[in-house]
C-alpha cells in the first residue's frame, strides 16, 4: 500500500515557507502539494500549521489522505472499505424525504431514522456513475448495479425505490437506495480518527460522549473486531465519522466482502474507491 497526503496551501504562504519547486499552482492563488506520508516535509508542514494555529490561522486550507493498493493487496484483504467517490446535492431532506428525529442524540446529532422513501432531484445524480451519495450520506445505485447485486446473491442490504422530486407528486426513477440491513461491525480502537493527521482531537471536541462518533475524520485504515463478523457481504461500522452541520450528518463507513468486490469488478462499476480494512 502506498499512502500519500495532499495539501492545498495559499500560494503566498507556500512561497514564504516551501521550496518553489514543491507542488503545483492551481490558478495562481492555491498550491497543491502531494507527498508520501513519511516524507520529512510533511513534518515541516505540520510544524507550520501548528505555528499558524497559535495565532488563529491555518497554514494548509485542506488535506486529503490517499491510499493506493495493488490488485494483489486488495484481493488478499478479508474485508474492504467501500468509499463512494461521487457526491451530490440537494439532500433527501431538502427534496421532501421524511426523517424521524425523535431518537437523535442530543450530543452529536446521530440517530435520525429515514421514515419515507428517498426523494431526490435525480437529475443531480452523476449519470456516469453506478454508485453515488448525497452530502448527507444517502447512497444510491444504478439499475445496472442493482441487477449485479441481485444476480450475485449478495447479502446484508436492501435496494429500495428512489423517487424523483417532480413539480407535483414524486415520480418513480431508475435509481435505487442502498439500505444496509446487516448487523454493524464493531470498530476497533486501533482505528485512528481526528481533526486532521496532526490533531487527533485530544479534547474529544468532535467525539460523542455516548460513543456514537469515532471522530471528525478517519485518519487510518479501518480496524474491525473479528467477533462482529457474520455472513453479510455489506455492513456498516458501528461508529460514525463527521459532524451534524446543516445538511451534513455523521456517517458510518461501508464495509464489503471479497464476494462484493468480485461483483463490482465483473460489472466494471463506476463511482467508488476501495481501501483494505483489517480484522483484529
Amino acid at each position: 500500500m502506498r499512502e500519500t497526503i495532499e495539501f492545498r496551501i495559499a500560494e503566498r504562504d507556500a512561497r514564504m515557507h516551501l521550496d518553489s519547486g514543491l507542488g503545483v499552482s492551481l490558478g495562481g492563488s492555491i498550491r497543491k502539494v502531494v507527498l508520501p506520508v513519511d516524507d520529512a516535509r510533511v513534518g515541516r508542514i505540520a510544524q507550520l500549521h501548528r505555528a499558524y494555529g497559535e495565532r488563529g490561522d491555518a497554514f494548509f486550507l485542506s488535506w486529503n489522505l490517499h491510499r493506493s493498493y495493488t490488485e494483489k493487496e486488495l484481493r488478499a484483504a478479508e474485508l474492504l472499505n467501500l468509499i463512494v467517490r461521487a457526491r451530490f446535492e440537494p439532500t433527501g431532506a431538502m427534496c421532501g424525504t421524511t426523517y424521524d428525529e425523535s431518537s437523535t442524540c442530543r450530543h452529536c446529532g446521530a440517530g435520525a431514522r429515514q421514515a419515507s422513501d428517498l426523494v431526490l432531484d435525480t437529475r443531480r445524480i452523476p449519470k456516469s456513475k453506478d454508485i453515488a451519495q448525497t452530502i448527507a450520506g444517502e447512497v444510491v445505485v444504478s439499475s445496472r448495479f442493482a441487477t449485479a447485486f441481485r444476480e450475485s446473491g449478495l447479502r446484508g442490504a436492501e435496494l429500495r425505490p428512489v423517487l424523483h422530486q417532480g413539480r407535483g407528486k414524486p415520480l418513480s426513477s431508475d435509481w435505487l437506495q442502498l439500505i444496509v440491513t446487516s448487523k454493524p461491525r464493531s470498530l476497533s480502537t486501533r482505528t485512528v480518527a481526528g481533526n486532521n493527521p496532526f490533531d487527533l482531537d485530544a479534547d474529544d471536541a468532535f467525539r460523542c460522549p455516548l460513543g456514537h462518533i469515532a471522530g471528525l475524520n478517519q485518519i487510518s485504515e479501518l480496524y474491525v473486531e473479528r467477533a462482529s463478523l457474520d455472513d453479510a457481504d455489506v455492513a456498516v461500522t458501528d461508529k460514525l465519522f463527521g459532524d451534524r452541520r446543516g445538511e451534513l450528518r455523521p456517517e458510518p463507513r461501508l464495509l464489503i466482502s471479497p464476494r462484493f468486490l468480485d461483483a463490482l469488478v465483473a460489472m466494471n462499476a463506476r463511482g467508488y474507491a476501495l481501501e483494505a480494512a483489517h480484522f483484529v
